[in-house]
């Protein structure tokens, strides 16, 4: 598997309510989403613990972002962050990013009333998003010009992560 060295971060909303990354990786699965993480083994024993599909040669991990913020601002790990996305085909941004979402709809079109999920982030979810946001860019050395919502990326038809999302 080619190792992914992040260049930029992309932030999204999962468009859907507060639900965890392996629900969202069941979700992803019928998008035919899918990679097998083989090593180390001890990440791979993490996953399975997590509840994620053992199968020959490792893990099958079908989320499409590397991180998910949940409502209550709890951090939940979703690809490793040296493995390709399935968040951003744009600009073959899911070569070349880390994705990062946070649970809940904030496109005020889509959920003008909170139908499909809450309808902003909420403080604690900005929260941690500044956490790792900062943690992410002092690792791989992104700078801030470099941390795109989905909807900028030239190139990606969609109001991700919709009208009411700002940090």
């Amino acid at each position: 598997m080619e190792r992914l060295y992040p260049r930029f971060i992309i932030l999204h909303h999962t468009a859907g309510h507060d639900v965890s990354a392996l629900e969202i990786d069941r979700y992803h699965a019928g998008r035919g989403f899918g990679v097998i993480v083989a090593e180390p083994p001890s990440l791979v024993e993490d996953y399975v613990e997590r509840g994620f599909e053992r199968v020959e040669g490792g893990v099958v991990v079908r989320i499409g972002y590397h991180y998910l913020i949940r409502a209550d601002g709890s951090v939940e790990k979703g690809r490793p962050d040296f493995v390709q996305g399935a968040h951003c085909s744009a600009q073959g941004m899911n070569f070349k990013s880390i994705g990062i979402a946070l649970t809940g709809n904030f496109d005020s079109i889509d959920n003008p009333y909170g139908q499909k999920g809450h309808t902003k982030p909420t403080g604690a979810q900005i929260a941690a998003l500044k956490k790792l946001l900062f943690y992410l860019m002092d690792i791989y050395q992104i700078p801030q010009s470099r941390i795109i919502k989905h909807r900028d990326v030239a190139g990606a038809a969609t109001s991700c992560p919709g009208d009411r999302f700002s940090l």
